[in-house]
């Protein structure tokens, strides 16, 4: 007696549920806020103007985030998580010594700026346009990633790395550097074509990183503020 092969059933995919479509057009919505809230801040840019960045009306924009605050928050959370989790993979990797550490945060925001420009341009704005806001924030998405840098400097002095002082000024040069450097690359390139640095963001990035390592373990000259402890010469 013969027998028939038997059958064999795959299961269709199941269609998303409402809560998970849902989920995604949120995550949509996020991706192009991020873009326009980059390039124009949080008070440059309209609800209106928003909508069409996503692709929606108005309404279809305010029933998944009920004002231009919530939705620019939802962005910020989603930079700084990402920016703070690349930074602790790194810190990760590079173990316990306080000089690979420094050097690999340094690393790591410079290929976190060369990748992702629109992001660090969101960040920079944050830290300069949000000075109205930031009495009023019940919270800050930003302050764990920046409060982990400063501790990464800290320890850095403590080994005697890094000039003493407070940790944010050696950080303010760090990312003021890089998120300067991003912005004023295409005039400069216009401006230097002769300096083959300036022709992509990632290149020009790297430089700037490698000198923000020589200044980071100068061994204090280049962030004193009393230049009388290092007399020329």
């Amino acid at each position: 007696m013969t027998h028939s092969p038997a059958l064999t059933h795959t299961a269709e995919p199941s269609a998303p549920t409402r809560r998970e479509r849902g989920e995604e057009t949120r995550i949509r919505l996020i991706e192009a806020a991020e873009a326009a809230f980059a390039e124009h801040g949080f008070h440059g840019i309209g609800v209106a103007a928003l909508a069409r960045a996503c692709g929606l009306g108005n309404a279809g924009l305010l029933h998944h985030f009920p004002s231009k605050a919530r939705l620019y928050a939802a962005v910020l959370e989603r930079v700084a998580a990402e920016a703070d989790g690349l930074l602790v993979a790194a810190l990760d990797v590079a173990g316990a010594d306080p000089g690979d550490r420094l050097t690999a945060m340094i690393g790591v925001q410079a290929r976190w700026t060369a990748d992702r420009p629109a992001a660090a341009r969101l960040v920079l704005r944050e830290l300069l346009d949000n000075v109205d806001r930031v009495g009023r924030a019940r919270h800050l998405p930003l302050k764990p990633y920046v409060t982990r840098m400063c501790d990464e400097i800290s320890a850095g002095q403590a080994a005697g790395l890094v000039a003493p002082g407070p940790a944010v000024v050696p950080l303010t040069l760090l990312l003021g550097a890089f998120a300067y450097g991003l912005a004023v690359r295409p005039t400069f390139a216009q401006m230097r074509p002769e300096d083959a640095v300036l022709a992509e963001d990632a290149g020009f990035v790297a430089a700037i990183a490698a000198a923000a390592r020589t200044a980071l373990f100068s061994g204090g000259r280049a962030h004193d503020p009393d230049p009388r402890r290092h007399p020329a010469g």
